[in-house]
């Protein structure tokens, strides 16, 4: 049961609202067709407001007396608000006594939403923006923000646990090379985000743009980020039924915490509404094995659910290799990386980058 003195908070479009009320549809009625689209069809009421925490977006009045308010939706969505045959837009029309307008197939422009009150218009928008939150939230996320890991001698050290790993653990149960990060593609991630379009996209490198002068200037005050991977650890709770074994990030110096800086990061991108904030802190690793990458059986690489993955046991690793140093280095540079490519240098291919350290914050 909900606390009602303390209700969850929910980011949209970079602001905060408190979710006073959710309620879930009955799925008998005609109202369903969200399930369709693999989300569920939670309708949140009158019981939204704004927390205060962002400039609340704006509703106008027109001449005729009516109240009028527009927002981009990435083309990608449009079907989930929309609806099978129009049932979501009408029902949405209905409960708020609005009209919706949105772009023609294949344009861009903002849907608009029309009221006879301020009221019954920001709960149209609001009702639209959680639906697009629900949907976005069941995409593949397509970047991510990164602290790279691959400077060479840290890549030597890996390619050397790898090595050992098949030669003293190749025998335990899900062991085998396909599993293994590619050491060109070290990274810490710091989130995910899906970036539907051009639009999200600017408004992602924006907020990367901000982060020296809001972030960086004030955490780093001149000192280099140095850090050390050493030991490994797993995800789960049970070793001999491992799915991920990522490398521990211990800070060297410096003045604030790289558990600060990171989860500063992230609330930047939050408030900028690009990234749905999941957890309270970025977890600090860098992953080594992960069974998404296991070979098919025809050594083709796959994308695989959580159901169909095949974990490994990592006891045996654990035991050989617990404090195994993978060496020291500089974070240099912040990343906003592109899912599923390899530039030039073997690391990710990335949308924007920014130093970590340059004048900006000294």
């Amino acid at each position: 049961m909900m606390d009602v003195l303390r209700p969850p908070t929910m980011w949209l479009g970079g602001r905060c609202y408190r979710v006073m009320n959710p309620v879930t549809a009955n799925t008998n009625t005609n109202y369903a067709e969200e399930d369709a689209y693999g989300f569920e069809d939670t309708v949140y009421q009158d019981e939204i407001e704004c927390s205060g925490e962002q400039v609340d977006f704006q509703v106008e009045q027109l001449n005729n007396g009516k109240f009028q308010t527009s927002f981009p939706v990435a083309n990608t969505y449009i079907s989930y608000v929309i609806g099978a045959k129009g049932a979501t837009k009408k029902r949405i029309e209905s409960e708020t006594y609005t009209l919706i307008r949105f772009p023609g197939r294949g344009q861009s422009g903002d849907v608009v939403v029309t009221g006879k009150d301020m009221k019954t218009t920001r709960q149209a928008r609001l009702k639209i923006e959680l639906l697009v939150e629900q949907a976005r939230k069941k995409q593949p996320f397509t970047h991510f923000l990164s602290f790279p890991f691959n400077k060479p001698e840290i890549q030597e050290r890996f390619l050397e646990f790898k090595k050992e790993v098949l030669e003293k653990c190749g025998d335990s149960r899900g062991v085998d090379e396909s599993i293994f990060q590619d050491p060109g593609k070290l990274h810490l991630t710091l989130c995910v985000m899906v970036l539907a379009d051009d639009r999200e996209r600017r408004e992602a490198l924006d907020a990367l743009a901000k982060c020296p002068e809001n972030i960086l200037k004030k955490y780093v005050a001149g000192e280099k980020l140095r850090v050390e991977m050493r030991g490994i650890e797993y995800m789960n709770d049970d070793p001999g039924e491992v799915d991920v074994l990522y490398g521990r990030i211990n800070a060297l110096s410096w003045s604030h915490s790289l558990q600060t800086i990171a989860d500063s990061l992230v609330d930047e991108f939050v408030r900028a509404g690009v990234v749905t904030k999941q957890y309270e802190r970025v977890k600090l690793h860098i992953t080594l094995m992960n069974t998404l990458f296991r070979d098919d059986k025809d050594g083709v690489t796959e994308v695989k659910t959580g159901k169909d993955r095949e974990s490994f046991c990592a006891r045996q690793i654990l035991e050989e290799f617990e404090d195994y140093q993978f060496g020291e280095m500089e974070i240099d540079e912040i990343h906003l990386s592109v899912r599923y490519t390899t530039a030039n240098s073997g690391f990710y291919s990335a949308s924007g980058k920014i130093p970590v350290f340059n004048e900006a914050t000294s």
